[in-house]
């Protein structure tokens, strides 16, 4: 603690006195590092994107963007993706975070059913918890775990042409 509070430029009883050890100040982190998380995912218009003209090549465009900033930013992201598997507090965090993002995808998901870009015959909620989960996996696997079996790149195209042909009204 004292090495960080000397890095923040703060007394270390200032910092205990925010947070009574490490493990409290790593759970106000993830608090946080989510609420930009979700801040910044807001402030996209996914809608429009997604539902636009070539909704193929946005998907495939967000998997690579999240896929490039992963290994060039995720240390973090990364770091609490290996911690979840093995702390109960850290998991409870994350699951808050990809609540929301679930929540998200399904109300995009209904939408693009509106319009005729998404299949209707797909539960939204089903859909948004499987487009979630399969992009969650290929992270962990190729970022976390490290598998070399197949590039990172392959994997974005290859996730995103299940995505489509799961979600999409005409996948081709």
């Amino acid at each position: 603690m004292n090495e960080i509070a000397e890095l923040a430029g703060v007394g270390v009883g200032t910092l205990y006195h925010h947070f009574p050890d490490k493990r409290a100040l790593l759970l106000a982190l993830i608090d946080d590092w989510g609420d930009r998380e979700l801040a910044r995912e807001r402030g996209i218009d996914v809608a429009e994107r997604y539902l636009g003209p070539d909704p193929r090549a946005a998907i495939h465009a967000d998997l690579a963007l999240r896929a490039e900033r992963l290994r060039r930013e995720g240390g973090f992201q990364l770091v609490l993706m290996q911690l979840a598997d093995r702390d109960h507090d850290v998991r409870s965090r994350l699951d808050r975070i990809q609540q929301v993002g679930r929540e998200r995808l399904r109300d995009l998901v209904v939408l693009g059913q509106r319009r005729g870009v998404f299949r209707r015959d797909v539960d939204p909620l089903a859909a948004a918890f499987l487009v979630q989960n399969a992009i969650h996996m290929t992270a962990s696997e190729v970022f976390v775990h490290q598998h070399r079996e197949v590039s990172a790149d392959v994997m974005v195209t290859e996730l995103s042409h299940m995505i489509c042909r799961y979600i999409l009204e005409d996948p081709s």
